[in-house]
Parts: C-alpha cells; structure tokens; sequence
C-alpha cells in the first residue's frame, strides 16, 4: 500500500501557479478604480500661467473651483498619493481659491482635511468661518440664537435656500471639525433641529409604518421628498447628532451608567428616512444620478448599514458600475474610463459623474474593522431596534480611535452585521453569510436584554470564530440580564458549550499591554466583584471571545473620552482607560494588520467536508501527533486549512479529515506527511522515538512548530530531536533549498512575514519582513525534519493575536504548503 502510495504521489502533484478564483467583483471594481484613475488624470489641463486644474467644464461658469476640488477629492480617497504630479501641481490652484461658494467651500474643505498638511489648518478654520456666517438665518448668527433656515448657493444671495447646498455645507463643516477646526456646539444643535423640523409630513409605508423625506427646498414639508434629498437628509441627522454631544441619554460619568440609556432625541425622525429610502431605493435619479449614487454611499456608510432596505447597496452598486449587473440606463462605465450619461443634463459631466462614481467605490471599499451585531427579534428595519443599538456610536469612536492610534489613521469603517435580514435556510447560505462576517476581524455585541439567536445564527457565529473571528461583549450600563444571557449563549451546545468556558482575564493576558499600557486593577481589582471582572474564551492557541460586564459603552458613545495623541492617562480616568482597553482589544484581536477592502471575501471551510465521504479514497491524508504535552493541537484547524489550499491551489487530491495518531502508532508509515504542534513541553520514550525515527528514515516527513513560539516547547522539541537523531542536529534551511523554490511551489518563496520575538522575549508589536527561518535534520539529502520556533499552525487558523510570536497567515500558508509538497516530491 504504501509503494503504492509513493508511485501514485508524482502523477496527481500538478504543482501550479493558479489560484482559488477570487470574487470576480473585487477585481473589477479595482480595475474599473483605475481606469477612473486614469481617465480623471488626462482630463487635467494647464489652463494658463501654468496653472493645472479640471475648470474646463460649462458649469464652471457657475461654482469655479468645484469640479477641481471634487476631482481632486476622489483621486485622494481612491489612494492616489500626494506627490503624484497631477495632485502636486494642482495644489497651488486649490490653495487660492476665493471662500465664494456653497458647494465649493465644502469641497475645499474636504480635500483640504484629507490632505492632512497642518498648513492648512489655518484655512480650514477659515472654510469653517465662512459657512457659518453665510448660513441663511432668522433670530441671528448660526450658533448664536439665529434659527437655520439652510444654505444657498453663496453668501447673502436673495435666492431660496436648498438642501442640497446644505448637505455640502454640512460635509464641509463635519470634514473641517475632523481635521481640527472649532465648531460650538450649539452649531450642531441648531443644525439638528433643522433637519427634524424641515423633514416632510410623514406618511405610511408598505407595512403601516410612517415614513418621510426631505424636499429640494428647505421650507417645503408638502409631497413626499426627494431621493437625494432624503439621503442628505438622512446623513444631516446623523452627522449632527453625532457631534453635539448633549448627553441626551443623561450619562454618569463616574458610575459609567446612562439613565436614559437608549433614548435619541432624532431616532423617530431618522427611523421615517431610512424607511423612506427603503422603499424608494435605487441607484438611478436623473438628471442627478451619480451625485445619487454617492449621496447612498454616504447613507450606508454613516449609519453602518449594509442592506438599505433589501438592497446591499455597496454591491449592488459597484456590479452596476463595473458593468456585472444589466445596465439599462447607462449608468456602467465607458471604454474611456469615464461616466456619463448623454442627454442628462448633469450626469453628462464626465469629470463630475467619474468624480462621484469614483468616490462611491472608494469610500465604499473602506475595511470594515468592527461589526456589530442585530441580535434581537425586532421586526422593524435597522435603526428601529433598541435591544442590540441602545449605543449608536460606541462602534463608530472605537473605529476611529483604532484608526488614529494603531493603523496610522487608515480609513476603516464600521457595519451593522443583521442576520434577520438573511436568509440562513442552507449551509450554503450559512457559509455565505460566514465569508461576509469575515471581512471584519471583530463582532460587537451589547445590550440589556438577554440575547437570542435562532441555530442558525449561532451555527453562523461559531463558524465566524471557527475560521478567525473574534467576538467583544459588553453589558451595556451593567445589565446583569444582557451579563447572564451572553453567557449562556456562550455556553449553549451550538456555540462553544463546556469546552470553552468564559474564565477572567488573567492580569498578566496581553490584551492589557498590546496597544497601551492598561492596569488590570482597573478592571479587575479586588474591588470589583468577580461576576462584573472581564471575562474570556481561550480555545487552543488564542482568545477568541472578551466579554465586559461592567458599563464601558457609555465612554465609548462620547468621543470626548477619547485619549488624544500622546495624551498621559492617568489610572483613575476611567473613560479614557475604556478607550485604550478598547485599542488594546483591537490590537490583539488583529495582530495590528488592518482587515482587507470590503467585497475581499475570504474563502470558508464547508463543514460538510470535514468527514470523508462513505467510500471516499484519498491519497493524500494528513496526520498530527499526539504528545503529552497539554494541549497537542491547540490549532484544532490548521491541518484542515493547509488541505484545502492544498486542494484549491495545486490540485492535489487530500483529504481534509486529518488524522491524529501517537507517535507509538505502528501503522504511522502509512501518512508521509505528519505533523506536530503544542504550547507546553513534553516527554517521549524509547518506543516513541525510534517510531518516530524509523518512520522518518523510510520516507516520512515531520513537520513541527512552537505554538505562538512557546519557549517550552521549542526547547523540548529540540531534547526529542537530539534523542532521536544524535548524530544530527536541527540546522537552518538554507534559503536556496529546494523546498522554498519555484520548481515545487510555482513562486521562490524568498520573503515572509513573522512576529519574531523581543530582547525580552515577548512578541514583536508588528510583523517584520525577512527571510523564511525554518530548520531542519536531513537525511540522505531529504529534510525528514522541518522546523519552525516561530508558530505556523496558529496562523493556519487565522489567528492574528498581537501576542502570537510567529508568522502572518498567508506567509504561514506558504511554508505549511512548501513542507507538505517537499514531502511528495523528496
């Protein structure tokens, strides 16, 4: 049989360069990106005195400067840097533009911020300036007793004002308080009431439930409002609200309790708007189509949806601009490059409709760092729930905090994750939902009530953790219910039962050093009653779910607990100790690499194979040792994961079912390729080693790494290999082998990514470039041993723990696979 074996090996290794096919959309809404790219840089001219910019357009005879800035703005978001030369010699026009504009001031104030350059700050606060006082007002100045009446489209103009040149305004405002410019809050205030008061006569929905728009003028409440409109009326509401900061909810701070916990004054008002667009819901609004489109990018993005109504809007949207979806109106993109629609007034603006087509895929692409989870059985749409959103922000600062703190202000974006709204009735649908859940390293739950989830939802949940996830909880206010409730989903047998209880954080777990240093007294003192303590799932090599009883949301909702940078935080400011506990979650949980763009699905594992089917004959079948060293598989997965690449990537028929074997095992010939793993030292006998060794010596080949590089292990691996070959000792591969070649993997694997350990031999705070650093015994010129200190199999289940000494997934995934070939092939 195992002769067999060997001879069958060479004719079904098909070793390739081809991959898994990724999702189609991806690539091609990055290529409909660049050519976009491309097409806004040819549409540049010198218009004289060497000064380059887009004002060729017939409607700059109206808002010069604002098809500049517009195009600048999407070029900037969609990752094109500042020192390409069609930005740098187009920042000398955008810095001497005239403050005459509605829509065009917001613009300038948006590239200005997303620019970054502190020379500017003194004409943002300028921008800023200006909108305020051109606001239309009765009573006085905007933010000083005067009554909003909207924006028109320049200062003192004796037209009506509109709620469109109030949606740029207000763009231009919430860019400028973001790049530091001072806003009073009553600003905000003032702009809040305007938009619940100008919202029209609700009417009913579909489903008896009242709806209501926004109109194009700002006094008009009669009709039912308009699409765009509605959008921008939508986003004013959030905007605002978001930054007035009047503690409608009545926070304690010192107890960290909202007595009014849940309560929004604008909640009715946005719940009519989403409602309204639920059902009004499209893409085309001629002749405003693509202003439209990115007018849903932004309703989408701000209340962290991703269904508006049935409607994915994000995907929808990008198969119609890169032409997946059946076009009827002209929307798709052109073989230039460019969009437009002829004979459509405005959408036949090439440089503006590519400038919002453009800014819709780019800012809808944004990684989604956090999900937060719609857990309860409320019937009504997002938005309308309060069990799982009694919090509507404390997702939205931790993102931003993250953003600023861990990933060097990358932009990342936050999603509410809703599986009422999908259906779940196969494994199919399941593992489709699963792959879409993954796109976000981590799932937020919070709440007062118990939470409760069908089987389905559960089953999606523990597949979320099974393939990489991480879940954070809070009880939100404290609830002792939300408290009992969480952990008895937890330990529900659909989740993770017994096996993986919900334990205290030990005051050493690196969750509280990852990011910022965080005492643990803090948390989990003597003073704080054990039940309320911070709480956590380990399963094998990892924490995958944290779970805080005491009230931190509260912090989270006001981002005036935000520590700023560099910012000294003193052990008893406990909303600031929330933020940087939050940080120190998020960087643990990541391992500090920031998730892919949205629409980069990962592949997931079907359960349906992990047992072979009845009959079923493989000819590759992977093996792990069992040892008694504690936990000998705390990366339960990891075979399961390196099979299927191996499947996916090079064809090769393996079987997905590993088998675990003792080293005693007589019939260990039979698996050429085995493997071992552990994260605490271990003993072998005499039997077990000279197994181990005659296997070895007739053509097997071990495969072993420290898991998370446990020092343990590593140095009672390295006891068994002097034992078992003591003439041999472990030696470095050399980088030129074999194993790392084209010849067996397609590619040289020349460069990797791994957490290497510090002086004192903690883990590194980042992955770090270098060459792979694999040891091994070799016998008759075959490696039979291959080594790594730094942990491989954690990472093979996706593990991305700031504290994990080893390598980043797909670095990983390259030298598990390289081992397994060079077993086949040696």
């Amino acid at each position: 049989m195992r002769l067999l074996v060997l001879l069958l090996v060479p004719l079904f290794f098909l070793p390739t360069n081809c991959r898994a096919a990724d999702d189609p959309l991806v690539q091609k809404v990055r290529r409909s990106m660049n050519k976009a790219i491309d097409y806004l840089k040819t549409q540049q001219k010198n218009q004289e005195a060497n000064t380059w910019n887009w004002e060729n357009d017939s409607l700059t005879m109206f808002l010069p400067g604002g098809t500049t800035n517009l195009a600048i703005l999407a070029l900037l978001t969609a990752g094109v840097s500042q020192d390409d030369p069609v930005i740098k010699r187009c920042l000398p026009y955008i810095r001497g533009i005239d403050n005459r504009h509605t829509y065009v001031v917001g613009l300038h104030t948006m590239v200005l911020a997303e620019l970054g350059d502190t020379r500017d700050l003194n004409r943002i606060q300028a921008n800023v300036d200006w909108l305020i006082d051109a606001a239309t007002t009765r009573g006085g100045k905007l933010g000083n007793g005067g009554k909003l009446e909207g924006w028109t489209y320049v200062m003192n103009s004796s037209n009506p004002p509109d709620n469109s040149n109030v949606q740029y305004a207000l763009l231009g405002l919430m860019a400028g308080r973001a790049a530091g410019a001072k806003i009073d809050p009553l600003v905000w205030k003032e702009i809040h009431r305007y938009y619940v008061e100008t919202q029209c006569n609700q009417m009913s929905g579909p489903d008896g439930k009242p709806i209501a728009g926004w109109n194009y003028f700002s006094g008009e409440k009669t009709g039912k409002g308009t699409l765009s409109m509605t959008a921008a009326g939508v986003c004013g509401l959030i905007i605002s609200s978001l930054e007035e900061n009047d503690n409608s909810q009545e926070f304690d701070e010192r107890t960290g309790i909202a007595r009014k916990c849940g309560f929004y004054p604008d909640d009715d008002a946005v719940a009519k708007g989403l409602r309204w667009l639920s059902k009004e819901f499209r893409f085309t609004n001629p002749p405003h189509t693509f202003y439209n489109v990115y007018g849903m990018e932004r309703v989408g993005r701000l209340s962290g949806q991703r269904f508006i109504g049935d409607h994915d809007w994000y995907r929808e949207g990008c198969e119609i601009l890169t032409g997946v979806a059946a076009d009827t109106v002209g929307l798709a993109q052109k073989p230039g490059g460019e969009y437009r629609i002829p004979g459509m007034t405005f959408d036949n603006h090439p440089v503006n409709s590519t400038s919002f087509a453009l800014l819709f895929m780019a800012k809808g692409r944004t990684p989604i760092l956090m999900s937060k989870m719609a857990w309860d059985s409320a019937g009504d749409r997002p938005g309308q729930g309060t069990g799982w959103n009694r919090k509507h922000n404390d997702t939205r600062h931790i993102v931003e905090y993250s953003s600023r703190e861990l990933f060097k202000k990358m932009p990342l974006a936050w999603q509410v994750f809703d599986p009422r709204l999908t259906d779940l009735g196969n494994e199919a649908k399941i593992n489709e939902e699963v792959s879409n859940l993954l796109q976000s390293p981590i799932l937020y739950m919070n709440g007062h009530e118990a939470p409760k989830l069908t089987s389905a939802q559960k089953k999606v949940l523990k597949r979320y953790v099974d393939e990489g996830g991480f879940i954070l909880a809070e009880a939100c206010c404290g609830s002792e219910e939300f408290a009992q409730g969480f952990k008895a989903l937890m330990e529900d047998r659909e989740m993770f039962g017994l096996e993986s209880p919900l334990t205290p954080l030990s005051a050493n777990h690196p969750i509280w050093s990852s990011h910022a240093l965080v005492p643990a007294e803090a948390f989990q003192g003597a003073s704080i009653p054990e039940a309320k303590r911070v709480q956590a799932i380990e399963r094998g090599c990892k924490t995958v779910v944290v779970f805080i009883p005491q009230p931190l949301a509260g912090y989270w909702e006001d981002g005036r607990y935000s520590p700023k940078v560099g910012e000294i935080v003193g052990d008893t400011m406990r909303g600031k100790l929330a933020y940087r506990l939050a940080g120190n979650i998020v960087a643990y949980a990541t391992g500090l690499e920031p998730p892919k763009p949205r629409l980069d699905k990962p592949k997931v594992r079907d359960p349906k194979d992990d047992q072979p089917l009845a009959g079923a004959r493989y000819l590759v079948e992977l093996a792990q040792i069992r040892h008694d060293g504690g936990d000998w598989q705390p990366a339960k997965n990891a075979l399961r994961m390196l099979a299927m690449n191996a499947r996916d990537k090079y064809l090769l028929d393996v079987s997905l079912a590993k088998q675990d074997v003792p080293m005693t095992q007589k019939r260990l010939w039979q698996y050429k390729f085995v493997y071992m793993h552990g994260k605490a030292a271990f003993t072998t006998d005499e039997a077990e080693i000279e197994n181990m060794k005659a296997h070895l010596e007739v053509g097997g080949t071990l495969l072993a790494d420290a898991c998370c590089g446990d020092a343990k292990f590593d140095a009672a691996f390295r006891e068994f290999m002097k034992k078992t070959f003591p003439n041999q000792k472990l030696q470095v591969i050399p980088e030129t082998d074999f194993l790392y070649s084209s010849e067996l993997n397609g590619d040289w694997i020349t460069n990797v990514r791994c957490r290497t350990e510090t002086a004192e031999g903690g883990a590194e705070k980042n992955f770090r470039d270098t060459k792979p650093l694999l040891e091994g015994i070799k016998i008759d010129d075959r490696w039979v041993v291959i080594y790594s200190k730094y942990d491989i199999g954690c990472s093979l289940e996706k593990n991305k723990s700031s504290a994990c000494k080893g390598y980043d997934p797909d670095s990983a995934m390259k030298l598990a696979t390289a081992a397994l070939l060079y077993s086949l092939k040696k």
